[in-house]
């Protein structure tokens, strides 16, 4: 994060040639989406300690599940973001001090349900590479979309992604 952004491009670049030469795994542990979306195939997307979600860099991008994933892509910044201020997620991390009751992201998630606060969500399998801790997966609960805007972002996102692929 704090490095120019030709360093930083130039060890990335120098790391995954390495990776490929040697055949290597590489765990990356950032919040900086940027350099996850040029560096990863498979993410692991860690809240309080835990994982809430993993998938393919597909699959977490372009087809996100749990909302705490939601509200780091949301924070992302982008050519198209306005000059107003970046979203944030509200409230803050949990104290891991003390023992969190049911799922830890509830009391900062604006679509948590009420059995968020109670019972930690299982995981559940969305397809055979993508799992996520969240009851909205659960076939009980009321349905829950991600945000329009996350929506719209995710398309441009795509239509990126399509044209870096194409050429």
């Amino acid at each position: 994060t704090a490095l120019d952004v030709t360093i930083q491009a130039r060890i990335l670049d120098l790391i995954k040639k390495i990776q490929k030469e040697r055949n290597l795994s590489v765990v990356f542990i950032t919040h900086n989406l940027g350099v996850v979306a040029k560096v990863a195939d498979y993410i692991n997307v860690m809240y309080a300690g835990k994982i809430v979600e993993r998938g393919t860099a597909g699959e977490l991008f372009f087809d996100p599940r749990h909302p705490y994933t939601w509200g780091l892509l949301s924070a992302m910044p982008d050519l198209e973001t306005s000059d107003d201020r970046l979203y944030t997620i509200p409230g803050s991390p949990p104290n891991l001090l003390h023992a969190v009751k049911g799922d830890a992201f509830a009391p900062r998630n604006i679509y948590a349900l009420n059995i968020d606060d109670r019972l930690e969500p299982p995981v559940f399998k969305i397809t055979d590479t993508h799992y996520a801790s969240t009851w909205f997966l659960d076939p009980r609960a009321p349905k829950v979309e991600m945000p329009a805007e996350l929506k719209s972002r995710i398309t441009a996102m795509k239509k990126e992604a399509e044209k870096y692929a194409a050429e």
